[in-house]
């Protein structure tokens, strides 16, 4: 890939990637222009591989030779 189009390719990346973080899609992208790029697509809820569990608080510090 010449200069000019790795520049390209990684402007392009760069704009996707705001857009994420903005939550919409810009005017001339696409849904399908976010899962190409392997990106979450704004403004659609990404499924949870999983559940989110409560942090424990308890900490047991008795040593565990007893």
């Amino acid at each position: 890939m010449c200069w000019a189009c790795e520049e390209q390719d990684l402007m392009y990346r760069y704009e996707l990637e705001m857009a994420v973080a903005r939550g919409v899609i810009p005017e001339g992208f696409t849904a399908a222009d976010f899962e190409a790029a392997g990106l979450p697509v704004p403004g659609k809820p990404q499924p949870s591989s999983s559940p989110v569990k409560a942090a424990n608080p308890f900490v047991c510090d008795t040593p565990d030779n007893e």
